[in-house]
């Protein structure tokens, strides 16, 4: 059977499972440990902080929650995809496992996608975990939170038809699949930061400067539209942009990734707004576009790498 020179799946799918594998052993999933006591904790630590007369309503408590367990889950995913995707390649380096792979044809493309599919699959399990301990909170929480209201108004004498108005009110804020949209968001960022720092192991003998770089990449990517922003108003207050302004603004734009969609979609679920499909749509093509665009770019830095 003949095979694809530049490409070929079946060995891709090999690395990747190889890469799983190599990542379990690192016992990488301890970190969720932290994660699920900090999200039950969540459930008294909310309350706790706000009580007299700062006391936030039950919807305000929830969208707190979610906000909570939604960064959390947001910075976990990106650090861990930093942190895994910077310690492959030179561990394969160190242990010689890289110099195995490639004296076999195994073209350098598979070995970087099959890393980095590898390392997808154990951030989407992760993010997977992470999105159960939300779910089961927050559903928690919520029916705490309704089997009060219902209490209140009981004593209220509250009508049947308000009382249904604020049970739906409440439900919204709960746990519902406008809820997955701001989880998928903040994996999909983490895809793209693994692709990054996927690209900046290739050119990088040091793990410390790959994850720093990243970090650095991660952060400016954060606030790249906030950055640009504020370069362009100067244009539309009838200033002259420099050209020193219009290169630092391309070279933004072109270099880091913009998470502002990221970053809309997930503040849009925390606060229970209805997510657009089309938005869901433009996440998945723009996360495609990035890891595109950066896996051949490691390609062609790997391929003039001398190993």
């Amino acid at each position: 059977m003949s095979q694809s020179l530049f490409f070929s799946p079946r060995k891709m799918w090999v690395i990747a499972g190889s890469t799983v594998t190599q990542l379990v052993r690192m016992k990488v999933f301890y970190f969720l440990i932290p994660i699920a006591l900090l999200f039950i904790g969540l459930q008294f630590v909310d309350g706790f902080w706000f009580n007299g007369p700062d006391m936030l309503l039950p919807e305000q408590e929830l969208r707190a929650h979610k906000s909570w367990c939604l960064g959390t889950m947001m910075v976990f995913s990106s650090l861990f995809a930093i942190v895994a995707t910077a310690l492959l390649i030179p561990g394969d380096v160190e242990d010689r496992t890289l110099y195995s792979i490639l004296c076999k044809p195994v073209p350098r493309l598979d070995y970087l996608v099959g890393k980095l599919l590898g390392v997808v699959v154990v951030i989407g399990v992760a993010v997977l975990v992470m999105d159960l301990l939300l779910v089961l909170t927050l559903h928690f929480r919520a029916e705490a939170k309704l089997a009060e209201m219902i209490e209140l108004m009981k004593v209220m004498k509250v009508g049947p038809e308000e009382a249904e108005v604020v049970k739906r009110e409440l439900a919204e804020h709960g746990s519902t699949w406008n809820l997955q949209a701001g989880v998928l968001a903040h994996f999909l960022r983490a895809c793209v930061i693994a692709a990054v720092a996927l690209l900046i192991s290739t050119f990088s003998n040091s793990t410390i400067f790959t994850i720093a770089t990243s970090v650095m990449v991660w952060v400016i990517g954060s606030f790249q539209s906030i950055a640009r922003d504020g370069i362009f108003r100067s244009q539309e207050m009838g200033e002259e942009l420099t050209w020193a302004d219009r290169v630092l603004g391309t070279l933004i734009s072109v270099v880091f990734p913009d998470f502002q969609l990221y970053e809309a979609v997930a503040d849009g679920a925390a606060r229970a707004q209805e997510i657009v499909m089309g938005d869901v749509g433009k996440l998945l093509g723009l996360t495609g576009l990035y890891v595109g665009i950066y896996v051949v770019i490691s390609w062609f830095v790997f391929s003039d790498k001398e190993l």
